[in-house]
């Protein structure tokens, strides 16, 4: 190979890398707006861990680990129902399901590709030093240095959303650390307060995290990579949005599924089809900051709680347009509740001026919508949620694509929605 196609290749590769990276700190964000904490709190534990691990010595590998197993810690929490979703951490910790959630944490991201070693840092960063943790209930040196830092700065960093002041934060902190973490874990991580700022969303900068080496490591690895792990990833991003609430579990994935094929079905290149799949994995991202009162109940929304539903497409697109080889995907989310007669929402667009790509999305969702079963209703047979679809074309639905879709037998669809269903079999 030339040097000049070489290079080439390497940009392109580091493109992707970065991608990988992009699309799971936007899914730390999602964990973050489920579970009702800062925005930024995976970040912050995240870049937290990151420092505290260098300074202890950890290699680039090793801080690589920390960075993804600090963004997605808390993964595992998603679907776990909360009779009052209001609660804080600090109740959240006595709640039944609570020693679950490493468990499940650590089956999600062994799923993601590259984060096997990041897995197994999530199962364990609830253990204690003194063997009263949880899940395993290990002790001292059995439990991972890496697992440790997790725990130690996710502490931390919720702490530090409730004591601002950092002498009280740190008095605070004693007695909860003391037998929770090694004793030379503690003693760095107190060096590292007085020495210097922790790093968190607000401080870091870019030259400090070029200087890690984690993006080589990143490189090297996915480059390795016989999957296509963009797909793979988004597909996680799928299920964890739908975990939310249990009546939409494999929602995103059909969605998707679907989308893609009545694309074909209208003679979209693969490129475009590919598009409007990625786009239905992630269309209903926004929902997940919304309570379950709202999105199971039986009966008729008040205005405010039909406003929050309204609100969920833009709240989407607004998370795709933090990730860069996601922005052109975010019209289409955003746009997926426009009605073909221009009485849609958010931007009330009629007709041609929707994206195509969401006139598609929004009749594969409105499909699976009807066909699922509801806290409130069992789902539709196909043959009556064709018929309502075709009694709205030219109202809500763009008449080519209801058309294409009803070239789509009940049958190949049957097929589609359950090679999408085991991809979504995570237990929560």
């Amino acid at each position: 190979m030339s040097r000049s196609r070489a290079m080439i290749s390497q940009f392109i590769q580091g493109e992707e890398r970065r991608q990988f990276k992009d699309i799971v700190k936007a899914l730390a964000f999602v964990i973050d707006l489920a579970e009702g904490y800062d925005a930024q709190h995976g970040y912050n534990v995240a870049l937290s861990a990151v420092q505290l691990g260098k300074y202890v010595g950890l290699n680039a590998n090793q801080l690589r680990n920390l960075f993804y197993a600090g963004l997605l810690h808390d993964v595992g929490e998603v679907g776990f129902p909360k009779e009052n979703e209001d609660c804080d951490y600090f109740e959240w910790q006595f709640h039944p399901y609570i020693h679950q959630h490493p468990l499940i944490g650590e089956a999600i991201v062994s799923q993601l590709p590259t984060l096997k070693a990041c897995s197994q840092f999530i199962r364990w960063h609830h253990e204690a030093w003194d063997g009263s943790g949880y899940p395993d209930k290990l002790r001292g040196d059995a439990i991972p240095i890496e697992a440790q830092i997790i725990g130690l700065c996710d502490i931390f960093d919720v702490a530090g959303s409730v004591y601002h002041d950092q002498q009280e934060l740190k008095r605070r902190l004693g007695p909860v650390l003391k037998n929770r973490f090694a004793p030379d874990l503690i003693s760095a991580f107190r060096r590292v307060l007085a020495e210097t700022e922790i790093w968190n969303a607000g401080n870091f900068d870019q030259p400090t995290w070029n200087s890690l080496g984690i993006d080589s490591v990143d490189l090297a690895l996915l480059m390795n990579l016989e999957v296509d792990y963009f797909k793979l990833t988004l597909k996680t991003f799928a299920n964890v949005i739908d975990a939310k609430h249990q009546y939409t579990k494999g929602h995103s994935l059909r969605v998707a599924t679907l989308s893609r094929r009545i694309a074909e079905m209208m003679g979209f290149e693969e490129e475009e089809a590919a598009r409007i799949e990625r786009a239905g994995f992630l269309h209903d991202a926004g929902k997940v900051g919304i309570s379950r009162c709202i999105l199971d109940k039986p009966g008729p929304l008040s205005d405010l709680e039909y406003n929050r539903i309204k609100a969920h497409p833009g709240m989407s697109a607004a998370l795709l347009n933090t990730v860069q080889c996601l922005a052109d995907h975010a019209p289409l989310v955003r746009h997926h509740h426009e009605r073909f007669d221009g009485k849609g929402y958010p931007d009330r667009l009629k007709g041609e001026d929707i994206p195509i790509g969401s006139r598609i999305l929004a009749v594969a969702d409105t499909y699976d919508a009807m066909t699922s079963d509801r806290a409130y209703r069992k789902g539709l047979p196909d043959k009556v949620a064709r018929e309502e679809i075709v009694r709205y074309r030219n109202i809500m639905y763009d008449p080519q694509v209801v058309e294409a879709f009803l070239l789509i037998s009940a049958e190949e669809i049957r097929v589609l929605f359950e090679s999408a269903e085991k991809a979504s079999q995570l237990v929560y």
